[in-house]
């Protein structure tokens, strides 16, 4: 089964390994250029224009990787021959779905470790480099660390629930585009409530990401609420373990429609 998987999607599979390759070249090249450059922040500006369309690689996973691979069998009709064999319909799923997914997320975690030595290489002695912060850029914090891991896993788990749910590969695309772009942007605008910001009092200087100001009575400012930057990766986990948590359910979901409709 495993082998079968593979050979039937080992086109995305090799599309995204030439991806990761191609992108871990040009990070390596231009971190490398970076190290010894008086202008390191022109050399991340020129890179970090077009790695930022990266973002979405997981509403692509979701598309090329998850969507089709219940779907496009349904409109084939070759669960019927593969359910007909002496392997079970759970199984059937549970391997495709597990193994696939197992590589949706070291492909994330892959991209993400590249991401982060990258913005690591940048030096902090030479010119404003506050634009590498993978804390308070909220791009980066997507592309950084564990969080691609999780996304990475959740486009792929989404795209397949989609489709085993609706059976037809292309509303499954259109389903798996929205929900996965509509949770980014959600995400993105709760992810400061991970954790209750420090409350640092005026007159001690904060070091972190000040998200709100503590004004008295009269209207002056007494004390600041601080994400403070060395929370990155507790937000970190607490991102992917969201992710995982709604991959999970999604699994369930999946493996249920396919039981159960087919």
């Amino acid at each position: 089964m495993f082998w079968l998987t593979y050979r039937q999607h080992r086109m995305q599979l090799l599309i995204t390994a030439g991806l990761l390759v191609a992108v871990g070249i040009l990070l390596l090249v231009n971190g490398n250029a970076a190290a010894d450059s008086p202008d390191p922040a022109k050399l991340f500006k020129d890179l970090y224009t077009y790695l930022s369309w990266l973002q979405v690689v997981p509403v692509a996973i979701g598309v090329f990787w998850g969507a089709p691979l219940v779907a496009a069998e349904y409109e084939r009709g070759t669960t019927k021959l593969a359910w007909t064999q002496s392997i079970s319909r759970f199984r059937w799923l549970g391997v495709k779905l597990g193994f696939l997914a197992v590589l949706a997320t070291l492909g994330g975690l892959a991209f993400g470790a590249m991401m982060q030595r990258w913005v690591e290489a940048f030096p902090t002695d030479r010119g404003d480099v506050a634009f590498t912060s993978r804390f308070d850029n909220p791009v980066l914090f997507t592309m950084t660390g564990v969080a691609p891991g999780a996304w990475w896993l959740f486009g792929f788990v989404l795209g397949t629930a989609a489709g085993g749910l609706i059976r037809k590969t292309l509303p499954a695309i259109a389903v798996t585009i929205a929900v996965a772009v509509g949770l980014m942007i959600g995400l993105s605008n709760v992810r400061d409530g991970y954790a209750e910001p420090e409350l640092v009092p005026l007159g001690k200087e904060p070091v972190g990401r000040v998200v709100e100001m503590i004004r008295d009575a009269a209207g002056e400012i007494t004390a600041f609420k601080v994400l403070p930057h060395d929370w990155y990766w507790r937000f970190q986990w607490t991102e992917a373990a969201i992710l995982t948590g709604f991959s999970l359910l999604l699994a369930v979901a999946a493996t249920f429609a396919v039981r159960r409709r087919s």
